[in-house]
């Protein structure tokens, strides 16, 4: 029997580490070889066993969520993959003062933990008259994805990170700590966990009230931008990460627009096919699985685009998704 299996059964209990399961049904983009020890978590506290344990075998180890903004290789990938269901949230702290007999609340602290899938805390946040989140709604993914990324609605300037307060994180090494917002060096489509390799365990949120009738109105603002813009059918989500103001006046695009779409469009590549993996003919910046896409098919197309793009506007594009195992 496979020894580190068995250590690992002993440590979550029989049936709980599966052999060899295919990450393509675990991801959005439909894509991706098996996964060598593969567990479902439900508790916080077992994502740090997990953690541990993965150090004391001596075995790499990748944590997701929702399975999307990644792109799994075809050959699978190595160690123990912990998809990660822990999913309570609810609200902490209310603070506020009696004002005509009634309680105003001030602020409000939400505590969410790590696998709780964005959509449900929004819509919760949003049903509770608490803003902050309002402009993630419709965004895929969970908490712990949204914060490693610092998610956001470009057009308003809203990124998650703007009200995270505090957040239970578990190192590399097993060890676990207690940050607050500075820790993680929020800017456009980054926190420092991209660098550190730090784990979300839970996040507590910094909220304020507001009427939910106006919450709901910008909520639905930003879903249905999103609906509109965004294509449907299996994808990681947009590829690229958006080009910085500076390079966009040095190339230059029309009002200044730092869309990488933009920029992958006017290179010609709308629509260009390896495969059954083919770039968006309604957004530049989506690459679809299309029936029976591989990994290495969309490797392809972002190095073609990633060359292209360098030689028309001489501006490096950088991946917003993760490649895991190539």
């Amino acid at each position: 029997m496979d020894t580190k299996l068995k250590e690992l059964e002993k440590i979550f209990g029989q049936n709980r580490v599966r052999l060899d399961e295919p990450m393509s049904a675990h991801t959005t983009f439909k894509i991706g070889g098996k996964a060598q020890y593969y567990i479902d978590i439900d508790k916080t506290d077992d994502i740090v066993k997990a953690v541990k344990a993965a150090k004391t075998l001596d075995l790499p180890f990748f944590i997701f969520g929702s399975g999307s903004n990644i792109i799994v290789a075809d050959c699978g990938i190595k160690g123990l993959i912990i998809k990660n269901n822990c999913r309570k949230f609810d609200i902490a702290i209310l603070s506020g003062r009696v004002k005509n007999q009634k309680i105003d609340v001030g602020k409000a602290l939400v505590v969410a933990e790590s696998g709780v899938i964005i959509n449900q805390l929004v819509r919760f946040a949003i049903e509770k008259g608490l803003s902050g989140l309002e402009y993630q709604l419709g965004l895929p993914g969970t908490v712990g994805g949204a914060v490693y990324m610092n998610s956001n609605f470009p057009r308003k300037g809203a990124y998650i990170g703007d009200c995270v307060f505090s957040a239970k994180l578990v190192t590399k090494e097993g060890e676990i700590k207690e940050v607050d917002k500075t820790y993680f060096h929020f800017v456009y489509d980054y926190s420092v966990l991209q660098e550190t390799g730090d784990i979300v365990l839970s996040v507590v949120f910094r909220m304020t009230p507001a009427d939910t009738k106006v919450l709901w109105e910008r909520g639905m603002e930003a879903l249905e931008y999103r609906n509109n813009s965004q294509p449907k059918g299996a994808s990681a989500g947009c590829t690229f990460r958006n080009i910085s103001i500076v390079e966009a006046i040095s190339i230059p695009t029309p009002d200044r627009i730092t869309s990488a779409g933009y920029l992958i469009d006017k290179a010609g590549f709308k629509g260009k096919r390896i495969g059954d993996a083919m770039i968006s003919d309604r957004h530049a910046n989506f690459i679809l699985n299309m029936g029976n896409a591989r990994g290495e098919d969309v490797v392809e197309l972002v190095r073609l685009i990633k060359d292209e793009v360098f030689k028309k506007f001489n501006v490096k594009l950088h991946l917003e998704v993760k490649t895991v195992g190539f």
